[in-house]
């Protein structure tokens, strides 16, 4: 074993001092990030974590925190990575949290009114860290919460994210009986011990909860299907998967836990909605017993009485408009009554306190769930899964909410292959993603080749004609990285990831080449598109109807409806092209839903044209709210609630509308809402348009702050 070498770095045109503890001569390194108080109190934990990576082969720097400001540990992780191969950063303890504002669209689904609290409306992220090219502006530091350090994403900087490291919280939870030191303590022994297992994958397990994706069943069996072509070893008999759906039990919370809990459990993805504190599982039991629904519709009054302001003129509400019967309802306030209803609903999910002494099993948890990786609070439930005495190593989960319909498993295969969980996941995090726990995290690889992919995927990240190679490779794995890695290096073009689109056999192949394109958004997206709608994979005719919405070219409205219309159109396609058929002109709309039901005959097809009144009215509606923002007679709050849902839309029909809308503007906040809603159109057919708009508006706007959101949008689309 080398012997650390302590040296004591000053910084002292940043006010900024660390220690850093160097090991000898490797090639890649790995930043631990750690408080005063946490280092002084966790010392020989921290040490054996240290000592545990060196063995690994990487290069561990301690550095001790005395100052608390992001600037200086964003410049010290920098120096680090320019000059000694920093592959990633660990942050434990009480570590600054950048809160960002003015990013939404780095997100997947944040949208907050800017004007709530800055609590709520800013997102916490660790892409200030490692994001080296992201520029930000100080704003200011919390009064109330001091560790909060509030940044604006700068207008004139990169408008996508692009990781140079990854980063990861080792940040205790709220756990009765446990100070966080404690926790952190005995965290970092876990994992020093973990390491030394050498452990290959052998064992997955997804679950999907009540009301994700819809709930659509062929979602999930072509998710298996993703995963054995994306894990060969599961197709060895003495390897498995496991599935568990919401609808297996009435509380299936117990289920899931107890499948968590196996300690040969390698990998668990979790598809479900969640919160800070919880992790939604189900909805109402589902029941062939006419007492059971009884039962539910009671307790279903009871609670909408509990939570009215006036519980007297609710409970005749309900008895005069619903025919409830008054003994259904007589007993909503009393102590057992409500005891008894809040016991089951806290049984429908799984709750913080449910995971006291709970000993999780599954090495690594992914959470494709809302909110469940809050680690700027002091509780959050994706931590309870790392600090505790079980084998679980390290969760992905999300700060704050995210869009359900993500490629949540993209190129999770590499974990197979040797690659650390950090550098796995630094090419899938968005704003609100983080890892909590050991990045460093990896199983041992079961391929006989002898490419390190840790190494290459570093010190080799530019080597095209490494990468180029790699692309004939036969893992899909190792493929779909390669043509990642020759995107970033500008060394495929779109017309050769559509080829690949179009002729390769293997499901995450395909959907790797349409997610390149669908990032470039070039002149091939809308192939891209149309081909990815009539895909076998169901995630890619998924993909792809939700990208027909957001583009909105008149040449695949009829793929649109045509799909819409068919009696094996899954559930989540169905919901998402719902959606793109309504955002057409409506007589195009109409024309084109003609076409698609024409010549059709049956039952099935006879209720489905019932919905070209649902649509008339959707459009109907649309078009009219367009109209309005020129009559100066509707009220401010409707037009701005119109723009506001445009970012969702992505509404081009009535662009000319839009542009005259702005043209008649004053108010700049009107503006700025416009322009900063103009900026979500990154996949639209008529971007160029809209980019054209704003380059137009700078030539004679006088304003700063309408000039930089001009620039920022305009950025954002090129």
């Amino acid at each position: 074993m080398k012997v650390f070498k302590i040296s004591l770095l000053i910084a002292l045109s940043l006010s900024f001092s660390v220690t850093t503890l160097i090991a000898g001569p490797v090639k890649r390194g790995v930043a631990i990030v750690v408080d005063k108080a946490t280092y002084e109190n966790c010392r020989t934990s921290i040490d054996a974590y240290t000592n545990s990576i060196l063995k690994e082969g990487l290069n561990p720097v301690v550095i001790v925190d005395k100052w608390g400001v992001p600037d200086s540990i964003k410049v010290t992780l920098f120096n680090l990575y320019k000059n000694n191969n920093l592959e990633g950063a660990v942050f434990i303890g009480d570590i600054p949290v950048p809160m960002i504002r003015d990013a939404h669209h780095l997100s997947t689904a944040f949208k907050m009114d800017p004007k709530r609290a800055w609590t709520d409306s800013s997102i916490p992220s660790d892409r200030y860290y490692d994001d080296f090219d992201l520029k930000f502006n100080y704003i200011k530091r919390d009064s109330i919460i001091p560790l909060y350090h509030y940044y604006s994403l700068a207008y004139d900087g990169p408008q996508t994210i692009h990781c140079d490291i990854y980063s990861a919280r080792i940040k205790a939870p709220v756990t009765p009986g446990k100070t966080k030191y404690q926790l952190i303590s005995e965290y970092l022994t876990k994992v020093a011990k973990e390491k030394e297992s050498r452990r290959t994958m052998s064992q997955i397990s997804y679950y999907a909860g009540h009301g994700y994706n819809s709930d659509c069943m062929v979602a999930r069996i072509d998710e298996k299907y993703a995963l054995m072509e994306q894990f060969p070893f599961l197709k060895n008999p003495e390897r498995s998967i496991n599935y568990i759906d919401y609808t297996y039990d009435d509380n299936v919370k117990y289920r899931l836990l107890a499948e968590l809990a196996r300690k040969d459990l390698d990998l668990a993805i979790l598809h479900h909605h969640g919160s800070e504190d919880g992790q939604m599982m189900n909805g109402s039991p589902i029941s062939s017993s006419t007492q059971v629904w009884l039962d539910q519709s009671k307790k279903f009054f009871r609670g909408k009485i509990r939570g009215a302001k006036d519980s007297t003129a609710s409970k005749q509400y309900y008895i005069d408009n619903y025919g409830v019967p008054a003994s259904w309802v007589n007993d909503a306030f009393k102590p057992e009554v409500m005891l008894k209803d809040s016991l089951e609903d806290a049984a429908l999910d799984i709750n913080i306190p449910d995971l006291y002494g709970y000993e999780s099993g599954a090495k690594v948890i992914l959470f494709d769930a809302c909110f469940n990786g809050s680690f700027h609070l002091d509780d959050y439930i994706s931590g309870h899964y790392i600090f505790n005495p079980g084998s679980t190593i390290v969760v992905k989960a999300n700060s704050v909410n995210t869009l359900q319909d993500t490629w949540t498993n993209q190129l999770v295969g590499l974990l197979n292959l040797g690659v650390s969980v950090g550098n796995w996941a630094k090419g899938q995090l968005t704003l609100e993603s983080h890892l909590i726990g050991d990045p460093t995290c990896q199983f041992t690889s079961t391929s006989n080749a002898r490419t390190d992919l840790n190494e290459a995927m570093t010190i080799k990240k530019g080597d095209v004609k490494f990468w180029r190679k790699q692309i004939k490779n036969p893992n899909s794995e190792i493929k779909s990285l390669a043509m990642k890695m020759l995107y970033e290096n500008n060394a495929i073009t779109t017309d050769e990831l559509l080829s690949i689109q179009k002729d390769e056999k293997r499901a995450t192949v395909r959907l790797q080449a349409f997610n390149l394109i669908k990032n470039s958004a070039d002149d091939n997206l809308i192939s891209a598109i149309r081909l990815g709608m009539y895909d076998s994979y169901e995630l890619i005719r998924r993909l792809s109807s939700l990208y027909a919405g957001m583009n909105g070219s008149p040449f695949l409205i009829d793929d649109i409806f045509t799909l819409r219309f068919q009696p094996g159109v899954t559930k989540r396609v169905e919901f998402q092209l719902k959606g793109a058929g309504e955002i057409y002109k409506s007589e195009d709309a109409y024309a084109a839903f003609d076409r698609a039901m024409k010549g059709k005959q049956g039952r099935w097809y006879e209720e489905e044209a019932k919905e070209l009144d649902r649509l008339k009215y959707t459009l109907e509606n649309g078009e009219k709210e367009f109209k309005d923002l020129l009559d100066p007679n509707v009220a401010v709050k409707a037009k701005r609630f119109t723009i506001s849902a445009l970012r969702n839309s992505c509404q081009v029909s009535h662009l000319e509308i839009l542009f005259k809308y702005y043209a008649g503007l004053d108010a700049q906040d009107q503006k700025l809402a416009l322009i900063e809603a103009f900026g979500w159109y990154k996949y639209s057919y008529r971007k160029s348009e809209i980019i054209k708009f704003c380059e137009d508006q700078l030539t004679t706007e006088k304003d700063e702050v309408i000039r930089k959101e001009l620039v920022k949008t305009r950025n954002r689309l090129k």
